[in-house]
């Protein structure tokens, strides 16, 4: 009687492996893999737990075009669709913070913040005219480009440092920078209307509070679990936001 032996043993693992083997263990494929996933699934759904990629070049990296290039390693329909989702964001659906998480783009924030500064600098100037007859004024282009530019870094930050230091919920910065980037979208319809100044007040407002709506949408979910310091946070950026939006109508928009 012949007996076949195979030419390669492969000796099972055990169900439940020591504590101190768990870090070789991952990279085996039905002994950890599906209980950790499942695990991160929740917290990378709502925007957080995911850190930022480092590419390599060390201390200079962020000198380097390599640096930034995955950061516009988006197409248009990615762009589209993100520009929709700020009109949509009611919908009952995966929040905006959740779906650029894994892909956050600087592209589109750059953009519309750019789009945003050219539509101000033109209608507040015709809304000028409108009120005034001709008298451009160059010195509102120039503080559009500081303020708006300035205040999507400037909140970004203030969000990503919150949560950092104060929430204790790691968040991904340019995460961040797009979420307050693609909220901008918001008042560029509205500030057309508001180159008449019976609409001036109410497209502001509209475009104000549809913008906050579409970041609290977003962030509610990722500081539900820590109440005690929610408040805190939420009332700092809706305030932050009252400020830009009133800013907006009285610098730009009040010539009558």
């Amino acid at each position: 009687m012949s007996v076949l032996v195979s030419k390669h043993v492969v000796p099972s693992l055990p169900r439940a492996l020591p504590t101190s083997l768990l870090p070789f263990a991952v990279g085996l494929d039905g002994v950890i893999g599906d209980g950790e996933k499942d695990g991160l699934m929740d917290v990378e759904g709502a925007g957080v737990g995911v850190e930022e990629p480092k590419p390599a070049g060390g201390l200079c990296s962020c000198l380097t075009v390599a640096y930034y290039q995955p950061y516009f390693d988006v197409d248009t329909v990615d762009v589209y669709q993100r520009l929709k989702s700020t009109v949509t964001f009611m919908k009952d659906e995966e929040t905006f913070l959740a779906s650029v998480t894994t892909k956050p783009d600087a592209y589109g924030p750059f953009w519309t913040a750019t789009t945003l500064i050219f539509i101000i600098s033109a209608t507040s100037n015709i809304s000028r005219y409108l009120a005034k007859g001709y008298n451009y004024d160059f010195e509102l282009v120039s503080f559009c480009m500081s303020f708006i530019y300035g205040y999507l870094v400037v909140l970004a930050t203030a969000l990503w440092a919150g949560f950092t230091y104060f929430v204790k919920i790691p968040v991904r910065y340019m995460s961040l920078m797009c979420l307050v980037g693609y909220s901008y979208a918001l008042y560029i319809p509205c500030t057309i209307l508001a180159t008449f100044s019976a609409l001036s007040w109410p497209s502001i407002v509209l475009a104000g509070v549809g913008s906050t709506l579409f970041v609290l949408k977003s962030i509610v979910p990722v500081i539900q679990a820590r109440k005690d310091k929610a408040v805190t946070v939420l009332s700092l950026l809706v305030a932050a936001q009252a400020v830009f939006m009133l800013i907006i109508k009285f610098k730009f928009y009040s010539h009558s």
